[in-house]
């Protein structure tokens, strides 16, 4: 606030500078309207740079504990924010995430055998769904099928996810977000989409094979007599 009094105040100063006739006073009003506006920027782009700087170094921080999480593959958010992870080595795939840089990172693990489903989201809309088929039902939509796309499609997009069930009873639902931009939504022609689609495809087929691989050490099978 201080800045932006400093400046106005400084405009104030450069108006009366032009108002007066004066030549004295006109230049004296000038230098100090010059001055404040001066002190004000200054002011203004120090913080800034502080800012950012101190930001720059907690998003660097949060990466770097996200990666100290023992893993084989991760995705990471750009704000650092949310990571997935696989590690292969212990069968288990983790969700990280904190809801701000300052809190603490929350970290939940669940065992290759324990993911039930998984679905693409755009728009809290489900367009390809991948479930393990000896559980009955769903948890993620009320029908076992996933939702028609309509005919016409959007041009434009403002989420794209990951949806898990998985064998976790405080949150069986489990969310992971390529593209949060509920303010500015982007095209589906745009570079930034195509990558993050591209991303959450390869995601969507490994834990795809995830659920299938152990589908199938589920499947009873009859000895002969």
């Amino acid at each position: 606030m201080k800045n932006i009094f400093f400046i106005l105040l400084g405009i104030i100063y450069l108006y009366l500078a032009k108002a007066i006739e004066l030549v004295i006073i006109k230049q004296l009003f000038f230098l100090i309207g010059l001055a404040l506006v001066g002190i004000g920027s200054i002011r203004y782009l120090k913080e800034r740079y502080i800012a950012i700087q101190t930001l720059t170094a907690m998003t660097e921080a949060s990466e770097e504990e996200i990666m100290a999480i023992p893993h084989t593959q991760c995705t990471v958010s750009s704000d650092a924010l949310n990571a997935l992870l696989l590690n292969e080595q212990t069968n288990t795939l983790i969700f990280a995430r904190r809801e701000a840089l300052d809190e603490e990172l929350k970290i939940i693990e669940v065992p290759f055998n324990r993911i039930y489903e998984v679905a693409i989201m755009e728009d809290e809309v489900f367009t390809v769904k991948t479930k393990n088929h000896l559980m009955s039902g769903s948890l993620l939509a009320e029908a076992d099928e996933v939702e028609e796309e309509e005919d016409v499609e959007e041009d434009t997009i403002s989420q794209l996810s990951l949806k898990l069930v998985v064998d976790h009873l405080s949150e069986p639902i489990q969310e992971y977000m390529f593209i949060d931009n509920s303010e500015d939504p982007i095209s589906k022609e745009d570079d930034d989409y195509k990558e993050a689609m591209e991303l959450c495809e390869k995601w969507f087929q490994k834990i795809s094979v995830i659920i299938k691989r152990h589908e199938l050490e589920r499947v009873p099978i009859s000895h002969w007599q």
